[in-house]
C-alpha cells in the first residue's frame, strides 16, 4: 500500500519536540502485515518520553523521527507473501516485543528477557500513527466479543497478568496493590477475577480519584497514605498477620522497603514498577521471614491468550480507558496526563 498517513512523531532528543504530521505508509515485508490502527493507548512511557526523562530515554535507543505508542490494536489490511494463517480484514491486536526466538530465554518461553529483544514504540515505529508494519508472529487475533478498545489496553492487562502469576496468590489470600494507575488496577481486576479473598490497593493523596475508582472496581479497601499510615492499617486488616501478597505498581524508591513491613512471613513481593532511585532493604527482616522479593517484567507470549480469554470470558477493562481522543489531539492526552487525570488515553487514528 502507497501514500501517506497521519501520525505523531519525535523529531528530536528533546523536551516535548513531537508534532501531528503526515508520513508514508510503512511497506511491509513478506513477513510482516499492516494493520489500520483502530485505537492506540498512551502509556506511562510514552509520557516520560514526550517529556524527556533522561533515565527512561537513555534506556532506549532511539531514532529520528520516531513514531511512539505500543498499546494499540486493528485491522488487518495488507498481508506479506510469506505470511499464512492471517487474512485481509482480520481484528487484531500487537505484542511489541521483538523477540529473536534464538536465545536460551526465548527457547523457554520468557521472550519478556530475550538477550535481543527489539520494541515497537521505541526502536521501530508504532501506534501513534494510522498504519503500522508487524512481523506476523507478534499478532494476536481478537476475539470477536473484545473491543479495538480493549484490544489497546490488552499489553497493560498482559504487565499485570504477568505480574500477579509470578507471585502466585492463592485462593482467600490477602493481596496488596501499591499504585492505583493503569497497570495497579488492572493487577485490581485480574486478582478479583481469580479468586484472591481481599484485594486492598493503596495510594497517595493525589491519587484519590484513583483510589475511588479503585473502590468502583471491585477493591476490599483503599488506603490514602497521606490520612493513614499503610503499614498499620494493612496489619489492623489482616489480623496483624500482614499481607500474603503486596504487588509494587507505584516505581518509588520506597515501595519495596515498605512492602517489606507490610507483607507477612513467607509472603512474596512482586516488583514492577522502575524507581529512579535505590532502594534500601533490611536484608534480616527478608531472610528472616522468608520473603520473597519477585522482579516481573512486560509478559510472555501465553499471557496475550490469557487476556484474550479473560476478555472474552467477561472481564471489563474499558474503565481503565478513561479517555478517547482523535490522533489528532495527541497533545490534549499528554496534558490529562500531566494533571495526573484519567488512567489511559486512548487515541483513534
Amino acid at each position: 500500500m502507497q501514500g501517506m498517513m497521519d501520525a505523531v512523531i519525535k523529531t528530536k532528543a528533546a523536551p516535548g519536540s513531537m508534532e501531528f504530521a503526515s508520513v508514508p505508509i510503512p511497506k511491509i515485508t513478506p513477513e510482516q502485515v499492516l494493520i489500520r490502527i483502530m485505537a492506540s493507548g498512551i502509556c506511562g512511557t510514552d509520557h516520560s518520553l514526550y517529556h524527556w526523562n533522561e533515565a527512561i530515554a537513555n534506556s532506549y535507543k532511539l531514532q529520528f523521527p520516531s513514531i511512539f505508542g505500543h498499546e494499540f490494536s486493528g485491522v488487518i489490511t495488507e498481508v506479506g507473501s510469506q505470511v499464512t494463517g492471517m487474512a485481509v480484514g482480520e481484528r487484531v491486536t500487537v505484542n511489541p516485543i521483538l523477540y529473536c526466538g534464538q536465545c536460551s530465554y526465548c527457547a523457554e518461553g520468557i521472550i519478556n528477557i530475550c538477550d535481543n529483544r527489539p520494541f515497537l514504540g521505541t526502536d521501530y515505529n508504532g501506534g501513534f500513527a494510522q498504519y503500522v508494519a508487524v512481523r506476523a508472529q507478534n499478532i494476536i487475533k481478537l476475539p470477536d466479543s473484545v473491543s479495538f478498545k480493549s484490544g489497546a489496553l490488552m499489553e497493560p492487562l498482559c504487565v499485570a497478568i504477568h505480574a500477579v502469576e509470578r507471585v502466585k496468590p492463592a485462593f482467600g489470600e490477602t493481596a496488596v496493590v501499591i499504585g492505583p494507575g493503569a497497570i495497579g488496577l488492572l493487577m485490581l481486576l485480574v486478582l478479583k477475577n481469580m479468586g484472591v479473598g481481599k484485594v486492598i490497593v493503596t495510594g497517595a493523596g493525589a491519587d484519590k480519584e484513583r483510589l475511588a475508582t479503585a473502590a468502583a472496581l471491585g477493591a476490599d479497601c483503599t488506603i490514602n497514605v497521606d490520612e493513614q499510615e499503610p503499614v498499620a492499617r494493612v496489619r489492623e486488616l489482616t489480623g496483624g498477620r500482614g499481607a500474603d501478597v503486596v504487588l509494587d505498581a507505584a516505581g518509588h524508591h520506597s515501595v519495596v522497603s515498605q512492602a517489606v513491613q507490610m507483607v507477612a512471613k513467607h509472603g512474596k513481593i512482586g516488583v514492577s514498577g522502575l524507581p529512579a532511585k535505590p532502594s534500601e532493604l533490611l536484608m534480616t527482616q527478608i531472610a528472616m521471614r522468608e520473603i520473597s522479593i519477585v522482579g516481573n517484567r512486560a509478559y510472555e507470549r501465553k499471557t496475550w491468550f490469557q487476556a484474550a480469554k479473560m476478555i472474552d470470558g467477561g472481564l471489563n477493562v474499558e474503565p481503565i480507558g478513561t479517555h478517547t481522543l482523535p490522533l489528532k489531539d495527541w497533545e490534549k492526552g499528554m496534558e490529562l496526563l500531566d494533571r495526573r487525570e484519567g488512567l489511559r488515553i486512548i487515541l483513534e487514528p
